[in-house]
């Protein structure tokens, strides 16, 4: 049942999302109702499954059906040739091959390449030291200090039976100790709110979470600093940052 007998091109940064259509000996469609196709991709040299997913029958009375390999996937692969290859699982669970020629080839090739997008970026961990009641995080690299095209800015918070506010600050200054701004957060989830002394800030809920805030901008550093309320007994537990 022949599926693709062309070499594809993956590309590391970005998701992919490859199509194939599932036919019999005759190059007649198989109509893909009640099955399910299981796709794999293997390193060749080790013959190491790296992934495995199934594919989205888009199409079943033409078997045309769609499988997608993520950014995140790929992060820890090395560029290089890869092999695919699927089953065809029928409604009553019995597994059948798919042939990539009429040869009765099992797998057929990716070619996983490098360079051609951003590398991805590990999120940083914020470290805070206590400054009069309030935390404030060592300064990190905004997108104009790494030089990053990218204008979005997340934080992703997690705390238990905390009571508070969180607040980040932004610097356009070359050294890390030069002037910080407030940050508007743009995540139209949560609600923001605006305290006496002007500085935009977002309440976190008494409760064990994790949750994350969005902002948009160009910024070489930013620092958070969160302030427990005066009854707080709860916790800030971790805070990621990435742009």
């Amino acid at each position: 049942m022949p599926f693709s007998t062309i070499r594809k091109t993956v590309y590391k940064g970005v998701d992919t999302k490859l199509g194939f259509d599932i036919k019999n000996q005759d190059r007649k469609p198989i109509n893909l109702l009640g099955k399910t196709i299981m796709v794999n991709v293997m390193q060749v040299r080790r013959g190491e499954l790296v992934l495995q997913r199934r594919a989205q029958i888009t199409e079943p009375q033409s078997g045309y059906c769609e499988f997608s390999i993520f950014g995140y996937d790929l992060t820890d692969l090395e560029p290089g040739i890869y092999q695919l290859s699927a089953q065809l699982y029928e409604d009553d669970g019995m597994a059948r091959s798919l042939y990539s020629d009429l040869n009765r080839a099992a797998t057929m090739e990716i070619e996983l390449v490098d360079g051609a997008y951003p590398k991805y970026f590990d999120s940083t961990l914020l470290t805070f030291t206590e400054d009069s009641g309030i935390w404030v995080s060592q300064p990190v690299a905004g997108n104009l200090q790494r030089n990053d095209s990218s204008t979005l800015h997340t934080l992703q918070i997690t705390t238990t039976d905390f009571t508070g506010t969180l607040t980040a600050f932004s610097s356009l200054e070359y050294g890390s100790m030069g002037n910080y701004s407030p940050i508007k957060f743009l995540d139209n989830t949560y609600a923001l709110s605006i305290n006496r002394t002007g500085t935009t800030t977002v309440d976190i809920p008494n409760t064990h979470t994790t949750q994350g805030w969005n902002f948009r901008g160009s910024f070489r550093w930013i620092k958070v600093v969160y302030t427990p309320d005066i009854n707080n007994t709860g916790t800030v537990d971790k805070i990621l940052y990435r742009s």
